[in-house]
């Protein structure tokens, strides 16, 4: 069933489309389950925009009304209401933002997240990978080449790997320095000048 748009607008190779997220939340169900794509379809509208990547924003019947002046005036939002994620055309194809994983995790619980020691965060924050060694717990659905939230001790997520086993399950064979979650984005990101060109949002 085709998505209903309810408004869209285009600037400068950007065009944005309002609707009812059937798409994105699509994807939310696929990878964090039914409750999840309901929790984030309470929220708001779906805004998605699509230039050099496809981005997922939720934003408010307010919000909605003002970005609506902003199309007519011939103008783009550079980013509006709550980010939720990438859609890709390939595996994974869908990268939930921090935000939208915080937001599912403190009102739902974990679910597809690994929990990281301390220690294995520190290297994580740099850009690094995640090894055995460093998780404390698991929480499935895990699959391989697909999302996984790191999440620490506090409970924050602190950003998203791309797991590289199928189960939790898994973990019990693997030996201390074996790769389990390629670093996909770190909350690092930002003091490391991300906003510069000479490091992408997202590693994939």
């Amino acid at each position: 069933m085709p998505t209903k748009k309810v408004v869209k607008g285009s600037a400068g190779g950007i065009e944005c489309v309002i609707n009812n997220g059937e798409e994105v939340l699509k994807l939310i169900d696929d990878i964090l389950g039914r409750d999840a794509s309901k929790l984030v379809s309470r929220l708001g509208k779906v805004m998605i925009c699509k230039g050099i990547f496809k981005e997922a924003y939720i934003i408010s019947d307010t919000l909605t009304e003002v970005i609506k002046v902003i199309f007519s005036k011939g103008y783009i939002p550079y980013s509006a209401g709550l980010y939720i994620g990438r859609i890709r055309r390939s595996k994974p194809y869908f990268i939930p933002s921090i935000n939208l994983l915080q937001l599912i995790y403190d009102e739902l619980g974990l679910r597809r997240a690994i929990v990281v020691s301390d220690e294995g965060l520190k290297p994580f924050l740099y850009g690094n990978d995640i090894l055995r060694k460093s998780i404390i717990r698991c929480y499935e659905p895990l699959k391989k080449n697909d999302v996984v939230g790191i999440v620490g001790t506090d409970g924050y997520v602190y950003g998203i790997g791309l797991c590289t086993i199928e189960s939790c399950n898994d973990l019990r064979r693997l030996r201390d320095l074996d790769l389990v979650a390629k670093n996909v984005f770190d909350v690092g990101w930002y003091l490391r000048g991300g906003t510069e060109t000479r490091e992408r949002m997202f590693k994939i």
